[in-house]
């Protein structure tokens, strides 16, 4: 009866475990994701933002830094590799493990003796085995270990590399949605130019003044003005929308952003700056590391011709008592060596001496690569430095041709229209001129992020963030 109950409870669980591994509702669970998610993500925000008050970008980075989905994945990936390195340690420990037996039989074993029979062992016997292994000299696990430490500094640099990528992915977006709110100002000042001069030629037509074609120009002129703002604000509205995602935020809600320009370009001739990357940069340490990867598997290769050595020790301990020692020590030592594999190991040593060799040219690739890099990130900001000399001048010779238009219309000499256009003309400068300076700073946290050295740290932020 016993062991019938055990035998129903074994099949009750089993019966339970199929049943809920088919009862997998896939619609309900995507719907109740569906509905959840967005409503979490916009208290998140809700507790981290206040919309009363704008975003400078330190914040944005730093908001990004605590809360990006992409680097939280990565961190994840870290501790994986932390996990798994701590797993290759335990090769050097040794493996012990628990054996419980527990035997019924029915009949009971006997042996013939005459007419009777003779037992061989109790009905019921019970045994309990202790295993004990222990690796004393195992090249192999030395290799796998350095591999595995190997990976979880890569895992680590990894994940500064992601930090920095998401500050200049942040970064750019902070800027490019800074340039589009200044554009709007423009916009909306050219609108109110075209309407000034609709008005003014709807009054000249209806008194024959000009033909009618010239008024529909005009309407033409406004509408084309209002369908450029429209535009304008749609593409806000989706770099806010990105620049939020990216923070790990609901691109639902709506952000001001507060104008900060106070990055200083790098100094230095071009050879100290390629100096400064090739030190830096988290890529050329990952490199490194990939280098160093490569060349224990060549080690790994040639402890294929090593023997290894395994030591272990059983204890048993039975209730059986027809054995005279009911419990009793099993030691001894086990020593393994390939002798003939088909030439497999010969082949594999060779293999990874040809990898080692390619991670040196992937290497010195790299290096290359970020070398151009620097060239080209350096330049780009030289030549955004000068379009912001020049958009200052064209801004100065503007301001200045406005003033005096100012005086001319105050006099009459001129129309609303002109006053209106002079006026757009002036705020267009004005805005190329900051988003000249916003370019010249996005060039400096490009040239800053080829050279490894972006800021991801801000220890004082005005944004209050949990």
């Amino acid at each position: 009866m016993h062991r019938k109950r055990q035998i129903y409870g074994i099949l009750t669980i089993f019966l339970l475990t199929i049943s809920g591994c088919s009862n997998y509702k896939s619609k309900e669970i995507r719907e109740r994701h569906a509905s959840s998610f967005p409503l979490q993500l916009a208290q998140k925000t809700t507790e981290i933002l206040d919309t009363n008050q704008p975003l400078n970008l330190d914040e944005c980075i730093q908001i990004a830094m605590e809360n990006s989905l992409s680097l939280r994945e990565t961190e994840i990936k870290e501790r994986l590799a932390l996990l798994e390195k701590n797993v290759s340690f335990s090769n050097f420990l040794p493996a012990v493990s628990l054996n419980y037996d527990k035997k019924w039989f029915d009949p009971q074993p006997m042996i013939k003796y005459g007419s009777t029979g003779i037992a061989m062992q109790d009905k019921d016997v019970r045994q309990i085995t202790w295993n004990i292994q222990l690796s004393i000299f195992n090249p192999a696990t030395w290799c796998m270990y350095a591999l595995y430490t190997h990976g979880y500094e890569i895992s680590k640099l990894v994940t500064e590399y992601t930090r920095q990528a998401i500050a200049l992915q942040i970064t750019v977006q902070y800027f490019q949605c800074l340039s589009l709110e200044k554009m709007l100002t423009v916009l909306e000042s050219q609108l109110n130019a075209a309407k000034a001069v609709q008005t003014e030629l709807q009054a000249m037509g209806a008194e024959g003044i000009v033909n009618d074609w010239k008024v529909e120009q005009a309407n033409a002129l406004v509408l084309a003005r209002q369908t450029e703002l429209k535009n304008a604000k749609y593409s806000l509205k989706q770099a806010k929308a990105e620049l939020m995602a990216n923070m790990g935020l609901s691109p639902l809600v709506d952000v001001s952003l507060e104008t900060q320009l106070n990055m200083q370009a790098p100094e230095g001739s071009i050879e100290d700056l390629i100096t400064e990357a090739l030190l830096n940069h988290p890529s050329m340490s990952i490199s490194d590391r990939e280098v160093a990867v490569e060349k224990e598997k060549i080690r790994a290769a040639v402890t294929a011709f090593i023997p290894n050595v395994y030591g272990y020790a059983n204890r048993v301990d039975t209730s059986d008592s027809h054995q005279i020692f009911t419990n009793y020590w099993i030691g001894g030592i086990s020593a393994t060596i390939k002798l003939f594999d088909g030439f497999a190991n010969i082949n594999y040593y060779k293999a990874a001496k040809e990898l080692h060799k390619a991670s040196l040219l992937r290497r010195d690739q790299a290096t290359i690569t970020l070398m151009i890099q620097v060239i080209r990130a350096s330049d780009q900001v030289q030549i955004a430095k000068d379009k912001v000399v020049l958009a200052e001048q064209i801004e100065k010779t503007n301001s200045m041709h406005l003033s005096e238009t100012q005086k001319q219309y105050e006099q009459g000499l001129i129309q609303t229209s002109d006053m209106l256009t002079m006026t757009a003309e002036a705020q267009n400068a004005e805005v190329q001129s900051l988003q000249a300076s916003f370019q010249y700073q996005t060039c400096i946290a490009i040239l800053n992020n080829v050279m490894g050295n972006t800021k991801t740290v801000f220890e004082d932020t005005t944004n209050d963030t949990k």
